[in-house]
């Protein structure tokens, strides 16, 4: 279509992230540099739901000094939905956008989103609607085709590697101690794999064998309770503990009818709401590990870090924060160009150092499609990552804490070994 002045939209779907609004703000700003070709700028609160219900927000009128603080605020600032557009909801879509005058619309989200502005897209020209559509990528899940990494990645990346890190500190202060941690993650490991950064924190000296996670479960490797308890049993045999990370996505692999919970209006059953991978995990562990009783009782735990992974402040990486802006700016760019029906990218040119650009691809390369932890990145145990995967992910974290054990000469006994304590 030929160029005209028209107003913009842009719409944030799917769970949050850390960096998010970076993308958001790069839209903002970049658009004002064309006032030629794009009038006001909408946001849609709380995602398609805003946009069925006309709940817009007038974007451009907020100062351009604001966009910076809330490009570093994590959280999705316009709000966010998951809503499967229905085609019984696509014409009213195209009556508020035509109501006001939208023809630019930025579709943020992961694969889900990708999916809505795909059925957005087909179903324009019935609608006689020149709407031009880009998917923007954003999804801590890293689980989107084509492109190397996603926004949001690096930050929960970041994120998963302090809490292993810290996590093993507070395991190695008992005797005796599983700690089990379920993250995010059902169709593809990439969160679970991240923590395995967290081994780069290890003091220099330390066995990196003996450094958390000991353990990594992805949904991409094969689950076996019975492998999985003679894995626990070899760490605690060496070392005494073992701290450990699992995927939710586990759960598809388990018998077990207390996983099954609610769906959502694209068929994900919800599974980060609940505690009850961890419980039957610790169940599994607690009935079955043998330890040696005489340095304590048996203290297995876990926790199910659920939406907290998403949006903390303090541990956004740097390099996701930019990479997010970046996508954001160079939207409007290829939007202005005429893209439309395309997915925004990042290509890795190298890692060391770290360079990247952002490219587009084709929607229908991404929508439906997942993108799941490629072999070369799983160790051949299948509970650890290789190499390849540290030098992948670490360029995307930035710059991790280093962790130390006290480390002391033990005094020599006096009175023997004769001690018996009570039980």
């Amino acid at each position: 279509m030929p160029f005209q002045k028209a107003n913009a939209l842009v719409i944030q779907s799917g769970g949050p992230t850390a960096v998010i609004n970076q993308t958001l703000a790069g839209i903002v700003t970049a658009a004002a540099e064309h006032p030629n070709r794009i009038g006001q700028v909408f946001g849609a609160h709380h995602g398609l739901h805003g946009l069925l219900y006309e709940n817009l927000l007038d974007l451009s009128s907020l100062p351009t000094r604001n966009w910076q603080a809330i490009a570093h605020s994590p959280g999705a600032a316009l709000g966010s939905a998951r809503l499967k557009p229905l085609k019984t909801d696509l014409s009213r879509v195209f009556e508020v956008l035509e109501a006001h005058s939208i023809k630019y619309l930025f579709y943020v989200g992961g694969n889900d989103s990708a999916e809505a502005a795909q059925l957005i897209r087909e179903h324009a020209e019935s609608f006689k609607s020149d709407v031009r559509i880009l998917h923007m990528p954003k999804t801590i899940d890293n689980d989107l085709m084509v492109t190397d990494h996603c926004p949001g990645y690096g930050s929960v990346a970041r994120v998963v590697t302090h809490l292993v890190a810290g996590d093993d500190l507070d395991n190695r202060s008992f005797y005796n101690g599983i700690k089990i941690n379920v993250c995010m993650g059902r169709h593809a490991g990439w969160i679970a794999a991240a923590s395995s950064l967290a081994k780069l924190c290890r003091e220099s000296d330390e066995n990196p064998d003996d450094a958390a996670p000991h353990l990594i479960y992805l949904p991409e490797t094969k689950f076996s309770e019975q492998r999985f308890l003679d894995d626990v049993q070899r760490v605690y045999d060496r070392i005494g503990r073992v701290t450990l990370v699992v995927a939710e996505g586990l759960a598809d692999q388990i018998q077990n009818k207390r996983f099954e919970g609610e769906v959502d209006e694209f068929g994900n059953p919800q599974l980060s709401g609940s505690g009850k991978l961890g419980d039957h995990l610790c169940d599994l562990v607690a009935k079955n590990l043998s330890v040696d009783h005489s340095l304590g009782k048996i203290r297995v735990r876990a926790d199910t870090w659920g939406y907290l992974q998403r949006s903390l402040t303090g541990l956004i990486s740097q390099v996701d924060a930019r990479e997010a802006y970046q996508v954001g700016r160079a939207g409007v760019r290829h939007m202005m160009e005429g893209e439309t029906d395309q997915m925004l990218t990042i290509r890795r040119l190298q890692t060391d150092p770290y360079q990247a650009e952002t490219g587009l691809c084709d929607l229908a390369e991404v929508a439906q499609k997942t993108k799941v932890v490629p072999p070369e990145f799983i160790a051949e145990d299948g509970h650890s990552m290789t190499e390849k995967f540290m030098e992948y992910a670490l360029p995307l974290v930035g710059e991790l804490p280093h962790v130390h054990a006290l480390k002391a000469e033990r005094v020599a006994k006096r009175l023997g070994e004769h001690f018996r304590p009570h039980s």
